[in-house]
């Protein structure tokens, strides 16, 4: 899949809705990024003794794109469902992956 196969997944989901707002108060035109194939750790890895096992899933939605410090939108091409993530603890190589929610509109709601 590419970065423009994915922004179309997006903008075929918004539509004209531009203005669509969430509860965090995000602005599509502001927040929407490029997407780029990113690492994460997987949050649902529960063995204590083992490190969270990394995925690579499509960033496309930075709620605070200024600082990349809010809740991020992805998507996961095995899945086909786009996910939240969240920035990863102070000195972290990555960000955590935090689960699917399904469509993109879905996703977005549920930030």
């Amino acid at each position: 899949m590419t970065a423009e196969a994915v922004r179309e997944l997006v903008e075929c989901e918004v539509a004209e809705d531009w203005s669509l707002p969430n509860a965090h108060g995000c602005d599509l035109r502001r927040c929407l990024v490029p997407p780029t194939l990113r690492e994460y750790d997987d949050s649902g890895w529960r063995l204590p003794t083992e490190s969270h096992p990394v995925v690579r899933l499509w960033l496309v939605l930075e709620e605070l794109p200024e600082d990349c410090s809010g809740y991020k939108i992805v998507y996961g091409e095995e899945a086909m469902m786009f996910g939240l993530a969240v920035p990863g603890m102070a000195g972290a190589p990555r960000d955590v992956f935090i689960g699917y929610y399904g469509s993109f509109l879905d996703t977005y709601r549920g930030m």
